[in-house]
């Protein structure tokens, strides 16, 4: 007993840690985002617990009392298990109970009194072992909540073997969770994959605060040298003292790198009002494009409501409202900044004009002259037209003769 009390005494929803792992059996599934969970280390002492006979009967039972329960009454078998009475039925004589069973997550109606127990102070004073959970980046499609056939398949993935799971959030009695079974991806995306919900976040259930237990994130940039000549493609601008370029290379690069950021950011939380902040990393949705664009919030136009953001890949401010802004996600961060920061000498124009020198998608070279620093000094260069190759030939044949 006293190895039993020792055990469970160490676990409580406080002693799972955000991005901690826990192997764990699931033991009740309403649906994605109510099913409860107990780790597999305690298992043994379930065990002990289910065949350890009680003694003192009850002889008087009230709502919200602990109490040993014979599950296996029905037919003819011992399993005891703690459960915490949710309703009393008397019927002239007759007692039944509807007992909530504390370790499993589960509720059992009409439980004779004669197969109801006294707990003992020591097991009463023991924290449950299931716990309730919902899972992350999970969500219904079109609808507040999950449909049988979604449910069906939870049941399914979650149940056929050994589960892993990662704490992704914690509220004072749930978890938030990211389950995963033999197969690479989590449970929440085959669930989207095979069409039963969206990852998406479109309704929630419980106002989680995403950002506690985040580590501090920042964009990465381009590293740059001193006369590097870069073949660029216009992002945006309207002077020649501040437009944005990409290397074409990368700009290329990019396109495939939009879907795996639009891909993650739809996995994420909606930006929370209270977190519209100057100087936030998040993720901005495209609705023209249906994508999302990394940004930072650069000013704050109306509290908690709207904001202009930098489209950080694209060189743009843009004003949007906290709706459409997400958590940026780790995953989203694998690439440097898209754009870069660039001031010129207004003589750098050449004949076609500076409307058009600056439209977006021109090409040109750049040879950086002086570095600057991210999104708060532009990078001075000299531009240069590409030379194009039958331009090339001719020069060439310039100089032959």
């Amino acid at each position: 007993m006293e190895e039993i009390e020792r055990l469970v005494a160490e676990l409580s929803i406080h002693s799972f840690e955000v991005e901690s792992m826990h192997w764990v059996e699931v033991t009740h599934i309403i649906d994605p985002f109510n099913f409860y969970v107990r780790p597999n280390k305690y298992k043994s002492i379930i065990q002990v617990l289910e065949s350890m006979e009680p003694t003192t009967k009850c002889t008087c039972l009230n709502i919200q009392d602990l109490v040993i329960f014979n599950l296996g009454y029905s037919c003819g078998a011992r399993k005891y298990i703690r459960g915490r009475i949710s309703s009393i039925v008397k019927v002239d004589n007759f007692v039944e109970c509807e007992i909530f069973a504390i370790d499993y997550g589960f509720s059992e109606k009409l439980i004779p009194i004669e197969y109801i127990w006294e707990c003992s102070q020591n097991l009463a004073n023991t924290p449950p072992l299931a716990y309730d959970c919902q899972l992350a980046n999970c969500y219904p499609i079109g609808s507040e909540f999950f449909p049988p056939d979604t449910i069906h398949a939870f049941k399914y993935y979650a149940g056929i073997e050994p589960i892993k799971m990662k704490v992704l959030g914690k509220k004072p009695h749930k978890l938030l969770v990211e389950l995963i079974n033999s197969i690479p991806e989590s449970i929440a995306t085959l669930l989207a994959i095979s069409g039963y919900s969206i990852l998406g976040h479109y309704y929630d259930t419980i106002a989680w605060n995403p950002i506690v237990g985040r580590k501090r994130m920042f964009f990465g940039f381009k590293k740059l040298t001193v006369d590097e000549k870069i073949h660029v493609r216009v992002l945006s601008g309207n002077s020649l003292n501040e437009f944005y370029v990409a290397e074409l290379s990368d700009f290329n690069k990019h396109l495939k790198e939009v879907d795996f950021i639009t891909f993650y950011a739809r996995r994420e939380f909606s930006l929370s009002p209270v977190h519209l902040i100057e100087g936030t990393l998040v993720c901005v949705k495209i609705d023209d494009k249906n994508i999302y664009e990394r940004a930072f919030i650069k000013k704050v136009t109306q509290p908690e409501q709207l904001a202009i953001v930098q489209l950080v890949d694209c060189g743009r401010d843009e004003e949007y409202p906290v709706g459409k802004m997400k958590y940026m996600s780790s995953q989203c961060l694998r690439t440097p900044v898209l754009s870069i920061y660039c001031k010129a000498e207004e003589s750098q124009t050449w004949d076609n004009g500076l409307k058009d020198f600056l439209s977006v998608g021109n090409e040109f070279n750049i040879t950086i002259k002086q570095l600057g620093h991210e999104f708060e000094c532009p990078n001075t260069v000299a531009i240069s037209p590409i030379v194009e190759l039958d331009e090339a030939r001719a020069l060439f044949e310039e100089i032959d003769t």
